[in-house]
Parts: structure tokens; C-alpha cells; sequence
């Protein structure tokens, strides 16, 4: 299986949590009394397409995150090719 059809099977199982073109991250939120873009983007990992795969990964390296990090849905409604992708493959 090549990874293009990896990630077009993993887009078609996904629940799409009632979200337009979704997409899931790790967000790891620490306090940031700055507008650190270094300290803000490594609040955030991924992107990951489905839940699960996102949660597998937190979970196979949680030591790596803190006790807060949590998997969230995004949408990536604003990006018109991945909206196009989405279409595409009907989710």
C-alpha cells in the first residue's frame, strides 16, 4: 500500500466529528505570557487524520507531553485543495 492510499483509507473510516475537511492535532498547552511562535509551535503536534492515529501516537509517547495534552479536531475547511481531497474521497 503506498502512502497516499494509506492516508485516502485512513480519511474515508475516519468520524469526522461533524466537522468540515477534518484534521486532528496534539495540543499541549503550557502558559504563554509571550507571543512566542517558537514556545507556541511546540504546543502543537501532528497533523494526523483520524482520532485514533493522533491518540495511538499521544499514547505511545506520552512521556514526551505533559498530563494536559489532548487530541482535538480541527477543520481545514479554509484550505480549498484539502477541502477538494475531502470532497473527493466523500467525507
Amino acid at each position: 500500500m503506498t502512502a497516499l492510499q494509506e492516508i485516502q483509507d485512513t480519511l474515508q473510516q475516519a468520524d469526522n466529528e461533524a466537522t468540515a475537511s477534518p484534521y486532528w492535532l496534539i495540543l499541549d498547552p503550557s502558559q504563554n505570557m509571550s507571543c512566542d511562535l517558537y514556545n507556541l509551535a511546540s504546543q502543537i503536534s501532528g497533523i494526523f487524520f483520524s482520532r485514533q492515529d493522533a491518540q495511538d501516537y499521544l499514547e505511545a509517547r506520552r512521556h514526551a507531553f505533559s498530563s494536559r495534552a489532548r487530541v482535538f479536531c480541527h477543520s481545514g475547511h479554509h484550505s480549498r485543495k484539502y477541502t477538494n481531497l475531502c470532497k473527493e474521497l466523500k467525507i
